[in-house]
C-alpha cells in the first residue's frame, strides 16, 4: 500500500507537467513487458511506470519529486544492456531517456561533441566522420545503443585495443543527482587538472549515482587509410599465439577479434557464407590496421600477417567487403543466441598475456560440467566473450557454477568479471569476488553521499 501511494503521490506531482510522457503501465501490458528487459539473460522484471524527460530540468523534476516521495528510478537508454542495469521492480519508474537524443555541438577545431544520452553511438561516429573526425568507441550494438548507455556500462568494443574504451573520451558531464540537484563537471578542453576529477566517478557507475543528461565527448582525427582482413588458424591457442607475436612485434591493431569453431559455425547455419567473405578455417581473427594513408595501413596489415602466421589470409578488396567483415564480428551474439536461445554470455578480461589460459580454462569447466562453450570477442584486449552454450534449465543451472569458477579464476589473476557490460543485475553473483570488503564499502559510502535515500537504480552493481 505504500508503494502504491508513493507512486499516486509522485503522479499527481508531475503529471501536469508532463502528461501523457508520464505513464501508468497497469493498462498497457504490451509496454510494461518491453520496458521489464533489456538485452541481457536477467530475469524480467516488472515496469509499472513509465517517464519520457525531454529535457534535464524535466528530467530534475522527476528526480525531485522521486526523493520527495520516495520512488526509485531506473535509467533507460535504447535498452541494450548486456547486464540488467536497466531492468525496473515493482514500484519503481522506468526514467527513459530515449528522447533526449539531440547532437547539441559538434566542434571540429576543439575536437569534441556535446551530445544528450539518447543519442545512438553510431550516428555520433557519423556526423564526427563528416568533419574528418572519429568517435572511436564501438559496442557491436553500436547502430542501436545510446551514448547515455555506454557511459553508464563505460563500453569498449572491436577499436579499443588501440583507442581504449568510453571514459577516454568523456572531457564533461551533466547530471541531475537525487532530489533533482543538477551537477556539472568536467571541461570542454584536453587538459585540466583543477580540483577532483568527478566525471570519471559517473563513467561506468550503472546509473546508481545520477541520471546523465548531457556528456562533452572528445573526438579524434579519422585515419585516411584503414585495412581489413580475416586471418584462420586451426583453433584459438593458435589464434592467441599469433596475437602474442603480433604485439611481440611492436605492432598495435586497430582491431583482433577472436571468432572460435561454434561461432563461425553458428553465423553459417544463421546468415550463410555468401554474406561475410572469410577463409574456411576452424578458428579466425578479424583484424584491422589505420594509418594516415592507405598505403601505411595496407603496409602494417602486411607485416601483421608476416607475423602472425596464419593457415590462410583474406584481405577486404573494397569498403564493402570490409564493412561485411565486420558486420559478421558484430552478429556472432545474435546467431549464438538464435541456435541457443538459453546461453549465457560474458565479459571476462584478464591481462592479455594470460589470454591463452583463459581460453584453455573456459573449455575445461565447461567441459566438466557437461557444457558446450564458445569464445569470441576483443583478444587483442584480453577482453573474451565466453558463452555456455545450454540448451535447457538444467544446462543453465550448471552454467551459473562455472561462471563463478571461471570468475575466481579471472579475478585471481588480476582480470575482472566484467571488461565492459557492467555488472547491473546479472553479475552481482560476483561482488564479492571482485570487490574485497573495504573496496565495497567505499563503494557504498561513495552513493550514500550522492544518493542518501537509495532511489536511483538501487539493487544494481555493487548497490544495495
Amino acid at each position: 500500500m505504500a508503494r502504491a501511494a508513493a507512486l499516486d503521490n509522485f503522479f499527481c506531482r508531475l503529471a501536469p507537467r508532463l502528461g501523457e510522457r508520464l505513464r501508468d503501465l497497469a493498462a498497457d501490458p504490451v509496454a510494461a513487458a518491453a520496458l521489464a528487459r533489456d538485452a541481457s539473460h536477467a530475469p524480467e522484471g516488472v515496469a509499472d511506470a513509465h517517464v519520457l524527460p525531454q529535457t534535464t530540468a524535466e528530467v530534475s523534476a522527476v528526480a525531485a519529486a522521486a526523493q520527495e516521495f520516495g520512488v526509485a528510478l531506473v535509467p533507460r537508454g535504447a535498452g541494450t544492456g548486456k547486464a540488467g542495469g536497466c531492468i525496473p521492480a515493482a514500484g519503481q519508474v522506468v526514467v527513459d531517456l530515449s528522447q533526449m537524443r539531440s547532437l547539441l555541438q559538434l566542434r571540429p577545431a576543439d575536437q569534441l561533441a556535446v551530445v544528450q544520452p539518447g543519442l545512438i553511438t553510431a550516428a555520433l561516429d557519423e556526423a564526427a566522420g563528416e568533419a574528418g573526425l572519429m568517435y572511436p568507441p564501438d559496442p557491436a550494438s553500436w547502430a542501436t545503443s545510446s551514448l547515455g548507455g555506454n557511459i553508464a556500462t563505460n563500453a569498449g568494443g572491436p577499436r579499443a585495443v588501440k583507442y581504449g574504451v568510453t571514459q577516454r573520451y568523456v572531457w564533461g558531464l551533466e547530471v541531475v543527482l537525487a532530489g533533482g540537484e543538477v551537477l556539472r563537471t568536467g571541461r570542454q578542453c584536453q587538459k585540466g587538472v583543477a580540483g577532483l576529477a568527478m566525471a570519471p566517478l559517473f563513467v561506468g557507475s550503472e546509473g546508481t549515482l545520477g541520471l546523465i543528461t548531457e556528456a562533452t565527448l572528445h573526438l579524434v582525427p579519422s585515419p585516411r587509410g584503414v585495412q581489413t582482413a580475416w586471418l584462420g588458424f586451426d583453433d584459438p591457442a593458435a589464434a592467441s599465439l599469433a596475437g602474442s607475436r603480433i604485439f611481440a612485434a611492436g605492432l598495435l591493431p586497430r582491431m583482433l577479434e577472436l571468432l572460435d569453431a561454434p561461432a563461425l559455425q553458428a553465423l553459417h547455419e544463421v546468415h550463410g557464407q555468401a554474406s561475410w567473405p572469410m577463409p574456411s578455417t576452424p578458428t579466425a581473427l578479424l583484424v584491422e590496421t589505420d594509418a594516415d594513408d592507405p598505403q601505411a595501413a595496407r603496409a602494417q596489415m602486411q607485416r601483421l600477417c608476416e607475423v602472425a602466421r596464419p593457415l590462410a589470409c583474406r584481405l577486404a578488396a573494397h569498403a564493402d567487403e570490409a564493412e561485411a567483415m565486420r558486420g559478421a564480428r558484430r552478429q556472432v551474439s545474435q546467431a549464438l543466441k538464435k541456435l541457443f536461445p538459453q546461453k549465457i554470455s560474458d565479459d571476462i578480461a584478464v591481462p592479455r598475456s594470460r589470454m591463452p589460459e583463459l581460453l584453455a580454462q573456459a573449455q575445461r569447466l565447461a567441459t566438466a560440467a557437461g557444457l558446450s562453450a564458445s569464445a569470441y570477442g576483443h583478444m587483442g584486449d584480453g577482453n573474451l566473450h565466453v558463452n555456455l552454450l545450454c540448451a535447457d534449465a538444467a544446462q543453465r543451472h550448471a552454467a551459473a557454477d562455472v561462471r563463478l569458477q571461471l570468475y575466481r579464476w579471472a579475478v585471481g589473476v588480476g582480470g575482472t568479471v566484467s571488461g565492459e557490460h557492467g555488472l547491473g543485475l546479472t553479475k552481482r553473483c560476483a561482488i564479492d569476488i571482485e570487490f574485497d570488503p573495504v573496496s565495497l564499502l567505499w563503494q557504498r559510502r561513495i552513493k550514500s553521499l550522492f544518493d542518501p535515500q537509495n532511489i536511483m537504480n538501487p539493487g544494481k552493481s555493487y548497490a544495495i
